[in-house]
């Protein structure tokens, strides 16, 4: 009887074994809404590109699509630093720029998305909840898509040369370039 006691101590009180893959949730959000929300990934982006797609600027690689109108999502957990980008039927953007301490680590993302009151922009409201460690809140508007355009992640370029005459400030961690309206 002791043995059965001492067996049932340890097989219920093992800790379940973290999942091998991240989830992508979308709660408190119209369903007219998700029906039009689509996710896509990009493994550390310098220059991503829209043009009626996706794309990664350096090989012209389609991002890959990781939610396409569905409440919820998995994706694998193996990076370290990633960008998510959340798409309202091709009219809105939000980027998200993450850096996993450690691939081995399981996050939960979860989006509440909703409109303004006063206006047809979209606010985006996030908690980022890794299986260890802080949990992360965000929340933003969404940015308006337009036909063609850049986006630059300043601060993984690689630095400006010295210039004795450059006016020193606060440089952007990114620019957006308007191609075409």
């Amino acid at each position: 009887m002791v043995i059965i006691g001492v067996g049932m101590y340890f097989w219920f009180g093992r800790k379940p074994k973290p999942a091998s893959y991240d989830t992508i949730v979308f709660k408190n959000t119209d369903d007219s809404i998700i029906k039009k929300m689509q996710v896509y990934l990009a493994d550390d982006p310098k220059e991503v590109m829209f043009d009626s797609v996706w794309t990664v600027t350096a090989d012209s690689m389609p991002l890959k699509k990781v939610l396409d109108g569905v409440t919820q999502d998995t994706m694998s957990r193996q990076y370290k630093n990633i960008t998510l980008f959340l798409t309202y039927d091709h009219k809105s953007f939000y980027d998200l720029e993450i850096t996993k301490p450690d691939p081995k680590l399981t996050y939960n993302y979860t989006f509440d998305i909703e409109p303004m009151t006063d206006s047809d922009t979209l606010i985006i409201d996030g908690l980022i909840t890794p299986n260890q460690g802080d949990v992360m809140h965000f929340a933003s508007p969404m940015m308006e898509m337009y036909s063609k355009f850049v986006i630059t992640y300043n601060h993984k370029l690689p630095p400006p040369p010295p210039d004795s005459l450059a006016i020193k400030g606060h440089d952007a961690n990114k620019t957006i370039t308007i191609l075409k309206n």
